[in-house]
This record gives C-alpha cells, structure tokens and sequence, in this order.
C-alpha cells in the first residue's frame, strides 16, 4: 500500500510541470535575448530586419507576459526564470 503522504507529495510534483516559460514565441525570446545583450529597439530592429513598429509590439507583449513594466524588468525577470 502506498502512503498517502507520498501520494500527495507526487501529485503535487505532477502539478508543477515543465520549466515556466510565460508563454513566449520563438521571436519574442529572440528580442528578450537582445534587450540582455543592450540593443536598442532600432538596433533590435536592424538586426532582426523587423520595422522598428514591429519590435515595438513584441516588447509590449513580452512586458505582458512576464507581467513587468521595462527593459530592465523584463530582463531581471527572465534571467531569474533561466529564460536565455
């Protein structure tokens, strides 16, 4: 018989699941990579070859999913998370 305490703990090892990754697109890791590395979102925009419009969206959507306000948030927040 298997005790119930172990039981428990298990499911709740189950619920945890994989690695969080807040739901981030290729792309949008590609631009988080580059915010890390200190582009701007001109540069981000030249490197990706994306219109400046374009990055623009991605950061708001990034900010979004990570639930953070700016650059440096979203940053801090995905090197805590072992997002790169």
């Amino acid at each position: 018989m298997v005790c119930p305490a172990t039981s428990v703990l298990d499911m709740f090892t189950r619920m945890a699941g994989p690695k969080k990754d807040f739901g981030l697109t290729e792309r949008e890791r590609e631009v988080l990579e580059l915010m890390k590395e200190g582009l701007t979102k001109k540069e981000i925009a030249g490197r990706l070859e994306l219109s400046f419009h374009t990055v623009d969206d991605y950061l708001r959507n990034i900010y979004a999913k990570l639930h953070v306000h700016s650059q440096a948030g979203a940053v801090a927040k995905a090197m805590k998370h072992d997002l790169f």
